[in-house]
């Protein structure tokens, strides 16, 4: 029986496989340009984990979500890049069958996505890109010694004792919306790419589960099984106790951001190693700290703003803040690769064995920063 494997790292190579909807370590990789964490969440995941125990089936993180997958990944340049140098999609080590209705697929994605590049010719390398600031669902950054305050919609708190399998979303009723089948049969192909909803957000839908947050908090409590402080290797992330200057919230002004920055580089933190500081359980849009002289925006409004060239050059990547980055689709179960739109397909046998790559990189391939990668394997 095959099974779903994901792994992340800096490069095509240094990968090292995640336990996906484990919040509370997120696995930590380091490349030549980049430093970062990532968390991956998976809708009813039964696949490998990186140390043998049993799979998470779900996190809290789908209640009234209609997503079927989400990778979440912050982290630090090592050095300035600008919005037209670092892109992101997906991309292939060897060619791949386009299935029937590609080229339509694809005449939605650049209508959509207006900057998006592709290159598909069968004797090459295949890749599909759009620079990430203009295109990637959910953005933000910050300073990595800011504190950060959870929205209202509390989180699970950390286990104090040993966890065991869990599969969180069990405990709720969920509502799918459906995609006609019209719609399915057009833009299916490759659906995971994330280029086929129009502003790439997916709908959330109101949830009619019963358990409230403090009878899940119990009931997580009960089941885990690990403290997160006993969590073996170099995964582990531990928030950091020393007192820090709160973040910006969504509705700060450039004034309050260059406050924060003096009050910050004032302080005693050592930024040394380029560390991340605490790691946060959600990315919420959050363009303050890299469009200070703008008011907040939001998703639609960045990516229509970076959809213009000047803009993207315009923009740097600093590399004393953390880029917190989240993707997310409803239609790809990374679980068998079937693509779920009304219709369903299975994009296997079009990718002659090769996993599904996510990846951060330049255009032309000779940099990258981070990948997540989705296999089936026996």
């Amino acid at each position: 029986m095959v099974k779903l494997r994901v792994s992340v790292g800096g490069s095509y190579t240094d990968l090292a496989i995640v336990n996906c909807n484990d919040e509370f370590h997120p696995i930590e990789f380091e490349g030549p340009e980049f430093k970062g964490r990532a968390v991956v969440r998976i809708k009813d995941f039964v696949g490998i984990t990186n140390d043998g125990s049993e799979p998470l089936t779900n996190s809290d993180y789908f209640k009234g979500r209609n997503r079927r997958f989400s990778f979440q990944i912050e982290g630090r340049y090592k050095r300035e890049w600008d919005g037209q140098q670092v892109y992101f999609g997906t991309d292939f080590d060897r060619s791949v069958d386009l299935p029937d209705g590609f080229e339509m697929m694809l005449k939605i994605a650049r209508y959509i996505d207006p900057v998006v590049r592709t290159s598909l010719s069968k004797d090459g390398k295949p890749w599909i890109l759009s620079p990430l600031v203009s295109s990637i669902n959910t953005m933000a950054a910050w300073k990595p010694n800011d504190i950060y305050t959870e929205p209202s919609k509390k989180l699970p708190s950390p286990p104090a004792t040993p966890r065991a399998s869990v599969d969180i979303s069990r405990a709720y009723s969920m509502m799918e919306s459906g995609v006609s089948a019209g719609a399915g049969a057009v833009s299916s192909a490759w659906g995971f790419l994330g280029k086929l909803k129009k502003g790439n957000r997916a709908s959330v839908m109101s949830s009619s589960a019963n358990t409230s947050t403090d009878q899940l908090d119990t009931k997580i409590n009960k089941r885990m099984s690990m403290p997160p402080n006993a969590f073996s290797g170099t995964h582990l992330i531990t928030p950091s106790t020393t007192p820090q200057p709160g973040s910006l919230s969504s509705s700060s002004t450039s004034e309050d951001w260059q406050a924060s920055k003096n009050n910050s580089s004032n302080s005693s933190f050592d930024n040394e190693g380029m560390p991340l500081g605490p790691w946060r359980h959600h990315v919420e849009e959050d363009t303050t700290f890299f469009l200070p002289n703008k008011s907040n925006l939001s998703t639609p409004q960045r990516r229509k703003h970076f959809q213009t060239e000047e803009n993207r050059k315009e923009f740097k990547y600093q590399t004393d803040l953390v880029y917190g980055y989240e993707f997310f689709s409803p239609h790809m179960d990374f679980n068998t690769f079937d693509i779920r739109m009304g219709l369903s397909m299975n994009v296997r046998k079009y990718l002659a064995g090769q996993p599904v790559r996510y990846v951060c990189r330049t255009l032309d391939g000779e940099t990258v920063f981070w990948t997540v990668q989705f296999e089936l394997v026996d």
